[in-house]
């Protein structure tokens, strides 16, 4: 089996896990180890193991995504929502996954799609959330938000956030918006503090699309999918969101724990 290790090779953490896996010993099994940064795609692997925190995680993903490679994370940064393995656990991990020992989940991504005069004018990917947020001049945006055909609400604010189930723990709860269990096949919006108190976070079928529009203005704002390819919007322009199950993301998942034990754990609840 070839295997992509995906990590930033200027962080020390990380690549000190990447040289304990690549050079462990697995005995009889055929491995063959990669070492790729995040954005690589390297041909031919069947596994990829991000080393690092839930950034590197979503962009190893992204970059594998559609493919059918199954992910694992292992956590060399901070909360570690996504990448789930620990770094003292990676070789033993590897070691299970290997064998076959794990289960896998998908996580489905969505897709914004830029409109701009009537035509095409950009698309992005995104794991955890797509958002749309004022630019660099400190002005409010003026958007307006539909679910499928029904006008949702217009409103002034910094910006809005739709988000997949597993970006529920992301930008948008701090944003104010729901937790959302990974079990449901769902988005969520949620407005970016809204010059209003009516524009309140809603949750909606995934088989729905959500479109944004930013109203006339004297400013234009910037489209974001997970933090990178980022876009500058104009006034007038349409960003149509919607659920991408044929890139889905097929993740390893180790051991018994359950999602709200992962939220106890990370939340520090009591």
């Amino acid at each position: 089996m070839r295997v992509g290790l995906f990590f930033n090779h200027a962080l020390e953490p990380s690549a000190a896990v990447a040289e304990a896996v690549r050079s462990a010993d697995y005995g009889d099994a055929d491995v063959e180890f990669s070492s790729c940064d995040a954005r690589d795609r390297p041909e031919g692997i069947e596994l990829a193991v991000s080393i690092g925190g839930d950034g590197t995680f979503l962009l190893t993903s992204k970059t594998i995504m559609g493919t059918g490679v199954p992910v694992f994370g292992i956590n060399t940064g901070r909360l570690g929502f996504l990448a789930s393995g620990e770094a003292q656990n990676a070789v033993r991990d590897v070691k299970s996954i290997l064998s076959g020992g794990y289960d896998t989940f998908a996580m489905v991504p969505i897709r914004g799609e830029i409109s701009r005069n009537g035509g095409p004018a950009g698309r992005v990917w995104a794991l955890n959330e797509i958002m749309i947020v004022k630019g660099l001049v400190s002005r409010p945006i003026s958007i307006t938000a539909r679910l499928g055909r029904d006008r949702l609400y217009s409103f002034l604010a910094d910006g809005i956030i739709v988000a997949t189930p597993t970006g529920s723990t992301a930008y948008a709860l701090s944003a104010g918006g729901p937790i959302v269990h990974p079990g449901l096949r769902c988005i969520s919006v949620t407005p970016i503090c809204p010059h209003s108190l009516y524009p309140r976070p809603l949750v909606a079928p995934d088989t729905e699309t959500v479109t944004i529009t930013l109203e006339p203005s004297q400013c234009g704002a910037i489209l974001s999918g997970d933090g990178q390819n980022d876009a500058e919007l104009l006034p007038g322009d349409d960003v149509s969101i919607t659920s991408d199950p044929d890139r889905k993301i097929d993740v390893i998942k180790l051991g018994a724990g359950s999602y709200i034990d992962v939220l106890r754990s990370k939340l520090n609840w009591s």
